[in-house]
């Protein structure tokens, strides 16, 4: 308990190598018995080491650590952090075919089926339906969605993200898919921070498309800048940016 309270300090001042010290050494105390006798003890200091090891860069010693909590989670919702962590390591460290696999294996637990290749079929037909979804959908109407509340769909929206950073330079081609998914996920249960994204690079692919819609991505832009001013989502801003302008 010590070590995880100096560790999660460690982490809130961005301490992260310290971090990283006493989260291990607290899961090296932990003990053969560990996941009977103490459960959320031990999924606390794995959740939290996975993230000081990521930010550290210590992919290799984070991939060893997070097998044995993955193994013995009781609910796959306590696993979820552990994916999140392990997903963006495996992002940094070029294993994209792993990363992904990991992505679609995750939101289809979450209720989320992602295709793993792409056919133009397949792109016209999900293409087709976004557009249909979108159609006569004024900026009022995006503005005025309510907050997003269930749990699986909030972190399905987190897995598709992930999917999205990776496919954008590794499977171009399913980038719009995922975006199509991100957007249709918002629009059914709420808006959350990554909706905005979602709304922005929706608003970038309606310009970009042989006949492009340049009032539907000025307005999907405009939608998506709201959006992200009001959930305040500042941790987004400056991909936000970075990726509708370049």
């Amino acid at each position: 308990s010590l070590n995880l309270d100096a560790g999660n300090k460690s982490i809130a001042a961005s301490a992260f190598h310290s971090a990283e010290r006493y989260l291990m050494t607290g899961i090296s105390l932990l003990g053969n018995e560990c996941w009977e006798t103490k459960y959320n003890l031990a999924m606390k200091l794995n959740d939290a080491a996975s993230e000081a090891l990521f930010v550290t860069g210590n992919f290799q010693r984070l991939s060893e650590i997070t097998e044995e909590p993955l193994e013995k989670a009781k609910c796959f919702e306590d696993k979820l952090n552990i994916y999140h962590n392990l997903v963006r390591s495996l992002i940094a460290w070029g294993k994209h075919d792993e990363c992904f696999s990991m992505c679609v294996n995750v939101l289809s637990q979450l209720g989320e089926t992602l295709p793993t290749a792409i056919t133009e079929e397949i792109y016209n037909e999900e293409a087709r339906s976004m557009k249909k979804l979108m159609r006569g959908k004024q900026q009022q109407h995006l503005l005025s969605l309510p907050n997003m509340s269930n749990f699986n769909k909030l972190a399905a929206m987190q897995f598709l993200n992930h999917a999205l950073t990776l496919t954008y330079i590794w499977k171009p081609k399913l980038s719009p898919l995922i975006v199509f998914r991100m957007v249709k996920l918002t629009m059914r249960y709420g808006v959350c921070n990554l909706s905005s994204f979602a709304f922005g690079v929706y608003g970038a692919w309606l310009v970009s498309i042989p006949r492009p819609d340049f009032a539907g991505g000025y307005r999907m832009g405009r939608a998506a800048a709201e959006v992200m001013k009001r959930l305040g989502a500042t941790e987004i801003t400056s991909r936000f940016y970075e990726f509708i302008y370049t």
